[in-house]
């Protein structure tokens, strides 16, 4: 087997990876903006991204396996350190890995940043007794009582 089969799977791997970023970057957008009514549908569309690269993954592995090399980052290495094409390949795959890995990174702080005010407005919502709502279904303070009435 020559380096080419490796070549293709490799750069097809680094537009999957690179297709996964951009549709992190929307993620992030949609998660700025506000518009979290796109996150189901961009959700659906990671996670075909995200088989896709898998299936890529495995694929790059019985490449290298198929030259002699180990079926894994260091296997990849040492291809690379061989063949100057592999090299550049590697090179632009791992590159894409660290831009989507950054995209993901901030996404996750986005989420967690959204779901702490989330929480801290149905904090206020509820107010000091968490079990009594301040507003109820329709709307309206709910009456608050602590068991006795002032004029009596």
């Amino acid at each position: 087997m020559t380096t080419d089969a490796l070549l293709k799977t490799l750069a097809a791997e680094t537009t999957a990876i690179r297709a996964f970023s951009a549709l992190l970057l929307e993620e992030q957008q949609a998660l700025v903006s506000g518009t979290l009514d796109a996150l189901p549908e961009l959700t659906e569309r990671k996670t075909h991204a995200v088989t896709e690269l898998a299936a890529l993954g495995r694929e790059r592995d019985a490449r290298l396996e198929a030259l002699g090399y180990r079926p894994d980052e260091v296997g990849a290495t040492a291809a690379a350190a061989a063949h100057t094409g592999i090299d550049a390949a590697w090179k632009a795959l791992l590159d894409a890995a660290i831009e989507a890995k950054r995209a993901n990174e901030t996404n996750g702080v986005l989420i967690r940043t959204r779901l702490t005010y989330t929480q801290q407005a149905l904090n206020v919502l509820y107010g000091p007794q968490q079990n009594v709502p301040l507003y109820g279904p329709d709307g309206r303070t709910a009456p608050r009582s602590s068991g006795g009435s002032i004029t009596a």
